[in-house]
């Protein structure tokens, strides 16, 4: 009784497409990585989770497919090495990605005590302090009545807590985030400026104490 076995070339020839299918799998997946990290189309969270999740789909198809080599056909090994040199062209992507971090080039905390002055002008949004009270004005003012009077209705109001001016500069990123160190004194800014380089921004909040830029990171 005679067995019967597959044809060797065609045999063969479905091992070649099994693995030359996988390494375009590979390539196209490095591809879409690179693409995330050099365009930077997510943030960086983001970009991590994603690379994180594209990685372990590697490492399971490599697994499965390549683990089991022993180098003894010449077009294996060649796709065996081809896979290494896609994870190292990753790997230098990511290198390049940290290669530039985001440098905060100036960051300043102050409280606003700006003491009301009949003479001065202001304008609408600003801010004073009129007997340990602080007010904002409500529209522009040339010639402003005192707050806290019932003729400065119309001009100012009453606010709650002090007022703080942030000012930053920070070389380049796609995220700007201040966040209080302080749970006592609570404040949080985040926002996605409209250009990646030489961010510069400013904002004026109320805080519940008195604080300086040793309370905050950014």
């Amino acid at each position: 009784m005679s067995g019967h076995s597959e044809d060797p070339v065609a045999e063969e020839s479905k091992r070649f497409f099994t693995f030359f299918n996988l390494s375009m799998l590979l390539v196209a997946i490095t591809g879409i990585e690179i693409v995330i990290i050099y365009v930077q189309t997510f943030d960086g969270m983001s970009i991590i989770s994603i690379l994180f999740a594209t990685s372990v789909l590697k490492f399971i198809g490599v697994i499965t497919w390549f683990m089991h080599l022993r180098w003894d056909k010449i077009l294996n090994t060649i796709l065996f090495l081809m896979g290494l040199v896609i994870a190292a062209f990753t790997y230098f992507a990511v290198i390049y990605m940290s290669d530039d971090p985001p440098e905060v080039e100036e960051f300043s905390v102050s409280q606003i005590n700006n003491e009301w002055d009949s003479k001065k002008s202001y304008s609408k949004g600003d801010y004073v302090k009129h007997d340990d009270s602080y007010f904002v004005s409500l529209k522009d003012i040339s010639s402003s009545t005192k707050p806290n009077t019932t003729e400065s209705d119309s001009e100012w109001k009453k606010v709650n807590g002090i007022p703080h001016q942030f000012v930053w500069k920070v070389s380049n990123g796609d995220l700007i985030e201040i966040n209080s160190l302080k749970p006592e004194n609570p404040f949080f800014h985040q926002y996605h400026p409209s250009q990646t380089n030489n961010i510069q921004g400013s904002k004026i909040s109320l805080l519940n104490q008195k604080a300086s830029v040793e309370d905050f990171r950014i």
